[in-house]
């Protein structure tokens, strides 16, 4: 049955003017991204900080073109209060569900092996597990921006479906600066063909963050699984035995063929079946008159330059 809004679910806000917002919120992310990559090619460091951008960018976007009276509404429409347990659980199944079965995949062609229970395997799941939850709030930084803030934006010019998707392309766009033209992420084969599969699996990841933002009513299962797949993915990939690694990162991992398949099969699952889950991302107030407008403008000058 589709999901019906709860009382205390708030429908996300018509703000002023989004377009403008998508499009500063898009140059500060990225000429930020771009910056540091450029400033830091080689360091450990870049692609963590780089995960704090989204948020800073929200923050200076709805500084800068949200009226007053609409920002606490922006703010709030992010999701930060957890309202489902279970979208925290489903949040963890979904990403190592995805990572054993593209591992899988890789392993009954021989890509990888893996050699039994290491030493010490109860330990490993222990330090993996405390690894995502702490991962989980360094996430938000990305998150807030992506499918708290950004999603509700596009939403506001077209379906709740379609703004997850782009959002998801737009997520995809700022991973561009760190692959390209830094040496410490997601660095093992040839750029041409690891890219657009990255791209194309970033753009339809977008599509289960979103639903997992909107079904859950909340930001923190979004970061939570957003930690679980980048380190169940790294983990996997670190006990694996590989003849190449090159190999590898064409069949599994982020940037693999058999990832970006699964992802079209549970973006194109999500997109059909739960459809009705999309349409929470999209205002339900109606779009303001031209008095409406009109009066905005002279109660925020500033605003329509």
């Amino acid at each position: 049955m589709p999901q019906r809004r709860t009382a205390d679910e708030l429908a996300p806000p018509r703000t002023y003017r989004p377009l403008r917002q998508i499009v500063v919120y898009l140059c500060i992310t990225y000429g930020l991204t771009l910056a540091v990559a450029l400033a830091l090619p080689n360091a450990g460091i870049t692609p963590l900080i780089a995960i704090a951008f989204p948020v800073i960018a929200m923050a200076l976007t709805v500084a800068l073109t949200v009226p007053r009276g609409q920002r606490r509404a922006v703010w709030a429409a992010v999701g930060f209060n957890p309202r489902r347990g279970r979208g925290l659980l489903i949040a963890v199944l979904g990403p190592a569900a995805i990572v054993a079965l593209s591992f899988g995949v890789a392993a009954a062609f021989e890509v990888v092996q893996f050699s039994g229970l290491p030493p010490g395997f109860g330990r490993g799941v222990l330090n993996l597990t405390v690894t995502i939850l702490i991962f989980a709030v360094v996430f938000l930084g990305e998150e807030i921006g992506w499918r708290g803030y950004l999603l509700f934006r596009v939403a506001e010019l077209t379906s709740g479906r379609r703004a997850a998707l782009v959002t998801g392309f737009f997520h995809a766009i700022f991973h561009l600066p760190l692959l390209l033209l830094t040496t410490t992420y997601q660095g093992e084969g040839k750029r041409w063909i690891v890219v657009p599969m990255v791209i194309v699996t970033l753009t339809l990841a977008g599509v289960w963050y979103g639903w997992l933002r909107l079904w859950s009513g909340s930001i923190w299962p979004v970061s939570l699984s957003h930690s679980a797949f980048n380190n169940l993915m790294e983990t996997a990939a670190g006990v694996a035995v590989v003849t190449s690694p090159a190999t590898m990162a064409y069949v599994t991992t982020e940037t693999g063929a058999v990832t970006m398949i699964i992802m079209v099969l549970v973006a194109g699952y999500l997109l059909t079946r739960r459809a009705a889950d999309f349409a929470k991302a999209e205002p339900k107030s109606p779009l303001p008159t031209t008095d409406q407008r009109a009066a905005a403008q002279r109660a925020h000058p500033d605003d329509s330059r």
